[in-house]
């Protein structure tokens, strides 16, 4: 998904990595005799087992994968793994339940929640802009609805990377965006842009009377016990944290501070492989969403990218047996996730990295963890 490389490039100068090669040495050498494994993990007489660990070993020994892995069949854990350091400048390592920056995997968070107020009836998908915030100079404001920000089709524009230098609130983010964007020439065609689902926190805030991350916390992590489920902010870290790293010639930096807050309802999250487990699973049932709701969410629009409301839900091509897919991608700079639904398996992959080696956005590459994973599993 949409990552800010260019913010890690203006930031890095600000951090000195003078005295860190040894320490990365070290760390390395830590790394290639140690693995930290979950105890979900089930013994090694299944040959689907053995097959994922081959794969894991040779993308963390040979390819620089760091984070936490978790496969389940039916919501039963039957592999769970974590691999390399959360802080490598202390050489901390990665635990089952260490946080991870889940980056857009928090907009399907959001969409679940517009869809939930939906069905109360406090928003629908044909609720505008100008009638939610009438006060703001939006161009198509009367025209862009919840259904064309689910599906990124506004035509709004994508923020610069600069915005994430000081803290701005919603509307602060939203105003800078508008500033000297008078004519929407995009609307109603496919742009990823962060925007949109920022609007979408302001209008469950608007709608619900609730602050965006207080009816996360109340539909999402009580509802479902999500214990190690939050909101990062600049320099708030939660204990036991994933800090995100960007390799380049072959060496870790660590990725610079920014305000992660700024994300909003479009990117702030953390959580761990467990606690979105518990969320997949809420998703086969109805304990988050009616049928009804689900079939929207889910409904793939082939001239808008193939995206749903949140989510991309597929065929995937490079199996015979076309395995149908819904999956969830996340990537800013060094943190980057992927949820991974094999529906009519109720196969699920998770996948929770730390650092740039691993790419959750790939599609068609056979050496991509992602990818390989879902070649290897999804063939019943």
């Amino acid at each position: 998904m949409y990552k800010i490389s260019i913010l890690a490039l203006a930031l890095m100068v600000l951090f000195s990595l003078k005295n860190l090669s040894a320490q990365i040495a070290a760390v390395d050498t830590a790394m290639k005799s140690e693995r930290t494994v979950g105890s979900a993990e089930v013994t090694d007489h299944s040959e689907k087992i053995k097959m994922i660990k081959s794969i894991l070993a040779e993308h963390a020994d040979n390819r620089n994968f760091e984070g936490s892995v978790l496969i389940a069949e039916k919501g039963i854990p039957v592999y769970e793994n974590t691999f390399g350091f959360r802080d490598r400048e202390k050489a901390l390592r990665i635990e089952p339940e260490t946080r991870f920056g889940i980056a857009s995997i928090t907009k399907m968070i959001t969409a679940i929640i517009i869809l939930q107020l939906v069905e109360e009836g406090k928003l629908t998908l044909e609720t505008t802009l100008d009638h939610l915030f009438p006060d703001m100079d939006i161009p198509k404001g009367n025209k862009i609805t919840m259904h064309h920000l689910l599906l990124h089709i506004s035509g709004l524009p994508n923020e610069p990377n600069n915005i994430y230098f000081t803290n701005k609130s919603p509307s602060e983010y939203v105003d800078v965006l508008m500033n000297g964007f008078r004519k929407n020439k995009r609307f109603g065609k496919f742009n990823y842009a962060n925007i949109d689902y920022v609007l979408l926190g302001m209008a469950i805030e608007k709608a619900s009377g609730n602050t965006w991350q207080q009816e996360v916390e109340q539909r999402f992590i009580n509802k479902l016990g999500l214990e190690k489920t939050g909101f990062l902010e600049k320099d708030a870290y939660p204990e036991n944290f994933a800090y995100s790293y960007t390799i380049e010639g072959g060496q870790f930096q660590k990725d610079p501070s920014f305000h992660i807050e700024n994300f909003y309802a479009a990117g702030c999250m953390y959580s761990t492989a467990t606690d979105l487990l518990k969320i997949d699973q809420a998703m086969y049932g109805n304990t988050l969403l009616s049928d009804t709701s689900k079939a929207q969410m889910f409904t793939s629009y082939p001239e808008y990218n193939y995206t749903g409301y949140s989510v991309w839900t597929y065929r995937y091509p490079f199996l015979k047996n076309q395995p149908r897919i819904m999956e969830r991608r996340g990537g800013i700079l060094g943190s980057n996730a992927a949820l991974i639904r094999v529906l009519d398996q109720e196969l699920s992959i998770i996948i929770l990295s730390n650092n740039n080696a691993f790419n959750p956005d790939s599609f068609g590459d056979a050496e991509n963890l992602r990818e390989t994973l879902i070649r290897a599993l999804a063939t019943e």
